[in-house]
């Protein structure tokens, strides 16, 4: 069955693209579009739609707050926001409150379309998972190391395409994405923050001596990993724009926005570097791994 659609956006033409892009591509149905944060919790829990494509910036509440309030009242669905905002430290918040994907505008159909597809993949999946729960609960150690095995060669292929097989803190990462994906499995509706999932692994390995500086030093050794990963698929960029890898990883990794903007940085160095987003990053290689 398609996933069902939420649209909250008080610009029209934002509003009419969204779904011209969604019944295009047979993503799903549009239920309800909405142009301002008034009532919209309510909306939202009376339709109850698979997944909310909202704005940052609504008037009377902001999507932040609404993304919030539904939760707390019981929503379930996913949330993908899609602003002009560009402030990290508002992109964080925004993540941490829930949503799955950030995306910039101007919209990118590209990359709409890539980000729907793979969190209806991870839907279809959630709900398979959802429906034999009790089965997985009592397979045998052998399938489990199968699985585990099939989640390491996906996210090896991946990180070869993408130029950072065998860098330094890509081994890291792998860990990373191992230690939420399991979060995933044990708390299905809840979300995760990237802090306390470093926190884990330096526990673990380090234990509790210099946590803070062990922890921040993970943190920065990541962010280096993903920065490589994005000058990577941007030299590919520039080099052959209709590359397939490119053409992929590009809008499914990054903000295409960053992409464009670590383009010019490699045409020319007086431009500021592309920026990247961890979590979307690591959020897009789950998705990959299970589409």
């Amino acid at each position: 069955m398609k996933e069902t659609f939420l649209i909250l956006d008080d610009d029209v033409n934002i509003r009419k693209m969204l779904g011209i892009l969604i019944k295009k591509n047979d993503l799903g149905k549009v239920i309800c579009e909405i142009d301002s944060g008034k009532d919209a919790v309510q909306e939202i829990l009376f339709y109850n739609p698979d997944i909310i494509l909202i704005d940052l910036l609504l008037p009377v509440v902001d999507g932040i707050e609404i993304m919030k309030e539904s939760k707390k009242q019981g929503y379930k669905g996913k949330f993908i926001m899609i602003s002009q905002v560009e402030d990290e430290s508002v992109v964080s918040k925004a993540y941490e409150s829930g949503i799955i994907f950030f995306i910039s505008k101007p919209i990118n159909s590209i990359e709409v379309i890539n980000v729907i597809k793979g969190i209806c993949h991870n839907i279809e999946l959630e709900n398979s998972l959802a429906l034999i729960k009790n089965a997985v609960l009592n397979l045998n150690s052998d399938k489990s190391i199968g699985k585990e095995l099939l989640i390491e060669d996906g996210i090896s292929n991946i990180f070869a395409d993408i130029g950072i097989a065998g860098s330094a803190g890509s081994n890291e990462l792998i860990v990373i994405i191992h230690k939420i994906v399991d979060f995933k499995k044990r708390n299905p509706t809840s979300t995760y923050k990237l802090q306390k999932i470093y926190h884990e692994i330096i526990l673990e390995e380090k234990g509790d001596e210099n946590l803070n500086a062990n922890k921040k030093a993970l943190e920065q050794r990541v962010r280096r990993t993903i920065q490589k990963a994005l000058e990577t698929i941007s030299e590919l960029g520039c080099d052959d724009y209709s590359s397939s890898i490119f053409m992929e990883y590009s809008t499914l990794l990054f903000d295409f926005k960053q992409v464009r903007q670590e383009m010019r940085h490699i045409n020319n160095a007086q431009e500021e570097q592309g920026k990247i987003n961890t979590k979307k990053f690591i959020e897009s290689i789950i998705t990959k791994l299970g589409s």
